[in-house]
């Protein structure tokens, strides 16, 4: 027996048992350091030391084990800290993160408890860095490495969430396509790295101005964007593509071989879900893209309507 206390002694680990009255009958050094290494706890009521546990999920997990015999297992996710247990020493003690197992056990026919603690801290910290990490690796995944904006896969989610949400709800939703007109010819004329800039220009302008709007913005691909605009209709979203037609001009953006305007100007698309039809995703983006497509046709530089859906 003796051997056996002074392994518990030398554990990283603590070892506490209760009885019926919640007294401390053994307490390892590990954990009796863990919580106060100037006190003893042992032969120690644990919740007359510790009222502030009184009714905590601790003292009902101790009370289930005394009184029903039923074990219980206190994971770091739904409690993260529940016995006061801390590192270092001074104004450094930190309370850490545990493990706990509660376990009853029947010694000479009284019952008594027994709670098992683990140091789970690293392990909750290298948990919330991996978290941290696919966040960060998922959020690249969706972002449009150039412009910082959303990509086309995410706006294909963000597209499918949105018209989920308009079908539920009954309510409108636009979708406006635009293309940086003759952008081949700015590419060619001024260089990669330039048709890069314009790029990144126009995308900081769509994410400045809109996106406060609860408007989600995204580069389709190459030089076209495209803006999911939630709630609205056809007409709202026709006349913000105006605007941002006009102001995208107004980026002076210089553009020596357009056959439209010396500065950079773009096409755009806009199609609609009324408030009263269904829509496809597939549907609302080829409608977009015609239009887009009807733009280019007229000249560039304007903005076409697609045909309200209930006139199809």
């Amino acid at each position: 027996m003796q051997l056996f206390e002074q392994a518990l002694a030398v554990l990283q680990s603590g070892v506490m048992i209760l009885d019926a009255d919640y007294r401390v009958h053994f307490i390892n050094q590990w954990l009796n350091k863990a919580f106060d290494d100037s006190e003893d706890l042992q032969g120690e009521l644990l919740f007359a030391v510790y009222p502030e546990l009184e009714g905590r999920r601790i003292h009902q997990a101790v009370e289930q084990a005394l009184k029903t015999g039923l074990p219980s297992l206190l994971s770091p996710g739904l409690n993260r800290s529940p016995l006061p247990l801390y590192h270092g020493q001074g104004d450094r003690r930190e309370r850490f993160a545990q493990s706990i197992r509660v376990q009853p056990m029947q010694s000479e026919g009284k019952r008594f408890c027994v709670i098992e603690v683990q140091d789970v801290s690293s392990m909750v910290r290298r948990e919330a860095l991996l978290n941290k990490q696919a966040e960060k690796l998922n959020q690249m995944a969706l972002t449009d490495e150039l412009t910082g904006i959303a990509n086309r896969r995410h706006f294909n989610m963000m597209l499918e969430k949105e018209l989920r949400r308009a079908e539920l709800q009954g309510t409108a939703l636009s979708l406006v396509f635009f293309d940086i007109d003759f952008f081949k010819q700015y590419n060619d004329h001024l260089g990669h790295q330039a048709g890069d800039k314009c790029l990144m220009a126009v995308a900081d302008y769509l994410k400045n101005q809109l996106e406060s709007y609860g408007y989600q913005v995204a580069r389709y691909g190459g030089e076209e964007f495209c803006i999911i605009l939630p709630g609205q209709d056809l007409e709202v979203a026709q006349h913000l593509a105006e605007r941002c037609r006009k102001e995208i001009e107004a980026l002076q953006l210089k553009h020596p071989s357009s056959n439209v305007a010396p500065v950079v100007t773009a096409s755009f698309g806009v199609a609609a879900k009324s408030d009263k039809q269904s829509e496809t995703q597939t549907g609302l983006i080829l409608r977009a893209d015609n239009a887009l497509y009807r733009a280019k046709l007229a000249g560039r530089n304007q903005v076409v309507v697609a045909e309200r859906q209930d006139q199809n």
